[in-house]
């Protein structure tokens, strides 16, 4: 019997393409939900950004998150994993981003920061994500879970060479990811079941990236949608259907989650 369902949001739960979250995912969720199965947002997403993306004001009562690719893990209203970087690497990468003449976001717990202006880096990214740019303000040793650089690619090893042991994940041609220590959604899962006291098998996960795939390692069963990449459909338990052919719903019906 499934007890806890985790969801990606981009690609699973929102289409980019269409610029929606799709109506039948989300009404599936809520069935799901009502059906007494605890229901998880699982994103790569610092908290900050999944609010101001709306997965919130979707009708769906959540029992919890996973935010920042597993930084943070949060269920029942507790905190019940939390990785942040340490101080005095976040000065430092914010020092020789300034240096050059870039910015980044500070990415804390529950927000987010710019430490200068947008430029066209940024731009760059908004282009391809759904960006929603925070306020510019000055970096005050807040908790910091990890750090979005916008920056091209030739400034890589400048920036790392810094702070090296920090993980380094570049994902877009003018951003990268960086934390003390590797962020995985699987452990993040697993904190919360630990936490609950939720057996593998009584687990089930939806998404669709490469990031998701730690996932599969965490849950009894792991879903790809697919619009997936082909990588992730190649680990995953079952490949659904495309997120605008209503791929999330027809899954929790394969495997009579819901009606």
């Amino acid at each position: 019997m499934i007890k806890a369902a985790f969801f990606d949001i981009d690609w699973t739960l929102y289409d980019h393409k269409a610029k929606r979250y799709v109506p039948s995912g989300i009404e599936a969720i809520k069935k799901l939900k009502k059906n007494g199965v605890k229901v998880y947002i699982c994103s790569a997403r610092p908290y900050n950004s999944m609010d101001l993306f709306g997965i919130f004001d979707l009708g769906i009562d959540w029992d919890g998150y996973i935010a920042s690719a597993g930084a943070i893990s949060v269920t029942n209203g507790k905190t019940v994993r939390k990785m942040l970087m340490k101080e005095e690497d976040t000065l430092a990468i914010i020092k020789k981003m300034k240096e050059l003449g870039r910015t980044a976001e500070i990415v804390t717990p529950l927000e987010r920061f710019l430490i200068a202006p947008t430029d066209e880096y940024v731009d760059s990214y908004h282009y391809v994500y759904t960006y929603q740019v925070p306020e510019v303000r000055d970096y005050k040793g807040e908790e910091c879970t990890g750090m979005l650089l916008f920056l091209p690619e030739e400034l890589d090893e400048e920036v790392h060479s810094v702070a090296p042991h920090l993980e380094w994940y570049r994902f877009h041609e003018s951003g990268v990811d960086i934390s003390y220590g590797i962020h995985e959604k699987g452990a993040a899962i697993q904190s919360i079941m630990d936490y609950l006291g939720l057996k593998k098998e009584e687990t089930i996960s939806f998404g669709d990236d490469t990031q998701d795939i730690s996932m599969k390692k965490a849950t009894g069963t792991f879903v790809c949608m697919g619009n997936g990449k082909d990588e992730v459909k190649a680990v995953a338990d079952y490949v659904t259907d495309r997120i605008e052919n209503d791929g999330l719903e027809k899954a929790l019906k394969h495997f009579k989650l819901i009606k």
